[in-house]
């Protein structure tokens, strides 16, 4: 079973090595698989919280989709690389979240995302958070809430 991470107060840590088939020609990681990279590490992030993705598929009828993100790119991750990819909700929506992920090697930022997701019904209209999920994510709220103090 792969490893899920673990929480340090409201930030999820993830650790991914860089293989390669996540780099380009040169040997550093190919800017869309950050993309990819930190879909993995937030769907750890709700798998260790209890809310799954299929699980809320399954029972919710909804499922999380990506609204808008940007990538700022500030050193490039190479192969064998050890990354740990840190995620912070840093808002609760009505039908989504927000949340920035940071992309680290060694204490230094390597790329820094900021997302907003979204809530989707199986018909693809904007769905608000399962009382499951809101529930979960709750759990992270005293952290959550110090961490939207310090951003604001």
């Amino acid at each position: 079973m792969p490893e899920a991470g673990s929480f340090n107060g409201a930030d999820h840590l993830y650790r991914v090595r860089v293989y390669y088939e996540d780099t380009d020609a040169a040997g550093m990681v190919y800017y869309a698989n950050y993309l990819r990279l930190a879909e993995r590490a937030r769907t750890e992030m709700m798998r260790l919280l209890g809310a799954g993705h299929a699980e809320m598929a399954a029972k919710d009828g909804v499922v999380m989709a990506v609204r808008d993100c940007a990538i700022e790119y500030l050193s490039p991750a190479k192969l064998d690389d050890v990354v740990e990819i840190r995620t912070t909700i840093t808002q609760l929506l009505g039908a989504g979240l927000r949340a920035v992920q940071e992309f680290s090697r060694d204490g230094t930022v390597l790329a820094r995302m900021h997302i907003r997701l979204a809530c989707v019904s199986a018909a693809g209209r904007p769905a608000r958070l399962p009382p499951s999920v809101r529930a979960a994510l709750a759990r992270l709220e005293p952290q959550f809430m110090s961490v939207q103090k310090q951003r604001a």
